[in-house]
């Protein structure tokens, strides 16, 4: 099978899950109307791959069928290669503005490196099933999801809770598992699910080293969603809210059967936790290009509405909307590095390394890490702070009418005279009012700015790591070593 349209995505939707949400039990989520914008959105990007204009920088030729499929899923090897795939990042995300974190680009890099990772521990018949999940993704198109973290049950705790989804049963065919995993975003409207590693597991978790892949209506698995965002007030009204809720969810298994062709792990510590320590890095590829996207809406956005309020022309402004710009280009660079990490791994692989290592005189000695250091640290930082400027550049113009009352004659002749801008009619100042409330301050803007924050976990969790790393002693050496000169 090659790439779908949008039609067949949404069709694909319709195969009677256990989805709970806004009160009731979902089982055709195309008939659920708080999810027919973003199902729309999808469906979207689903149909630009049949695009003259952009299909062969979003498709190539499969190489195990030959069909047409997504270039999400191009296992990049050199300079070329990795250019390509970057690009088809860049655009499908600009369709989406970066607004969703989770649409299956991101499981695609993350799909790549699980496999190269666990080809690179040398475990072969986890690899073969990587594979095969991979290859069934990518032939049949999927929309994919994850869920990586488990519950908050004891967060004072280091050890997997009991809760945690597990192995309850071992079978000659697979296994039984039973417990939860969160947060899935995308869930109720992806076609399968992947569970996989996140933080590492200890010895004496073997039952809870799982990873594996499944459709969203595998039975004993149930997807609790959170409320949705959507609630009909149109495209005007909620510009944001209306295209780009791609959802939250808990899953909970319920003694669902995994048959052996869909567990990858189940039980190698050894693989569970190295997999994407060693995968080449096509995720922090897609996450830095994200990332980067909507740090670019973000500060574009507070560059229009500061131009229609005349904002533009104040100093404090001007230097505020600045460093916006400066922190985009320090993002591109960032992205631009994690490419460099990837053809670097790929090489040094190829060597026999497990890691890319300088000789520590003429450049560093731990490298490889930008891309996911940046998710970790920088791009939460930057895009609190563009947030921040553009809730400022609008001030309390956020807090605006509706379409609906620009649309009553007498109020709208009223509008039309008084509020306007420089240079800047009543209806588009209201536009991008309400653009920049949905993306500050209602749930979908506050959820938004939520999500940047643990985009890839918590921060203080993320930082210890980083301390354990083997740059700290690195940068201490360097420090002492003033002491022999």
């Amino acid at each position: 099978m090659a790439i779908r349209t949008g039609a067949e995505y949404i069709e694909s939707l319709r195969d009677d899950r256990s989805l709970y949400i806004d009160r009731k039990l979902v089982r055709d989520v195309t008939t659920h109307a708080p999810l027919k914008g973003v199902i729309d959105t999808i469906a979207k990007v689903y149909d630009q791959q049949h695009d003259e204009k952009h299909k062969d920088m979003l498709t190539y030729q499969s190489p195990s069928s030959g069909d047409v499929v997504s270039k999400t899923y191009l296992e990049a090897k050199t300079s070329e290669e990795f250019r390509e795939l970057s690009a088809c990042f860049h655009l499908r995300t600009q369709s989406t503005f970066g607004l969703m974190g989770r649409l299956t680009d991101f499981m695609s890099g993350y799909l790549l490196d699980q496999l190269t990772g666990l080809r690179v521990l040398g475990k072969t018949e986890a690899t073969e099933k990587a594979q095969a999940i991979l290859d069934n993704s990518r032939e049949n198109d999927l929309q994919v999801t994850h869920a990586l973290v488990d519950p908050q049950s004891d967060k004072s705790k280091p050890e997997a809770p009991s809760e945690a989804l597990h192995i309850v049963e071992r079978r000659s065919d697979g296994v039984v598992v039973s417990g939860a995993r969160m947060l899935s975003t995308l869930a109720p409207v992806a076609n399968e699910c992947y569970i996989g590693p996140y933080l590492a597991r200890q010895k004496g978790e073997e039952d809870y080293a799982l990873a594996f892949q499944v459709p969203m209506n595998t039975p004993g698995l149930s997807i609790l969603g959170r409320e949705s965002f959507d609630q009909g007030k149109g495209t005007f009204d909620r510009p944001l809210s209306s295209r780009f809720d791609e959802g939250d969810a808990i899953l909970v298994f319920e003694e669902a059967f995994i048959p052996n062709e869909r567990l990858v792990v189940a039980g190698d510590l050894a693989a569970y936790n190295g997999m994407m320590r060693f995968g080449v890095g096509y995720t922090a590829i897609q996450a830095c290009t994200r990332s980067t996207m909507k740090l670019r809406f973000l500060a574009g956005l507070a560059t229009a509405i500061s131009r229609a309020n005349g904002r533009d022309k104040t100093p404090h402004f001007q230097t505020a909307i600045g460093e916006l710009m400066g922190l985009i280009n320090v993002a591109e660079g960032i992205r631009s590095g994690a490419v460099v990490d990837s053809i670097r791994k790929v090489e040094a692989y190829e060597q026999g390394h497990k890691a890319i290592q300088g000789d520590g005189l003429g450049e560093a000695k731990f490298q490889g890490m930008s891309g996911f250091a940046a998710l970790n640290v920088f791009f939460p930082y930057a895009a609190t702070k563009a947030a921040d400027v553009l809730r400022l550049a609008a001030g309390s113009g956020v807090l605006s009418m509706t379409e609906g009352d620009y649309e009553n004659p007498e109020v709208k002749s009223l509008l039309d005279r008084w509020l306007i801008g420089p240079d800047t009619t009543a209806l588009h100042r209201l536009e991008l009012m309400k653009l920049a409330w949905d993306m500050t301050g209602t749930e979908f803007g506050s959820r938004a700015g939520l999500y940047e924050r643990l985009y890839s976990g918590e921060h203080e969790r993320n930082c210890q790591i980083w301390f354990m790393s083997p740059t700290t002693a690195e940068c201490e050496r360097l420090a002492n070593n003033i002491f022999e000169l």
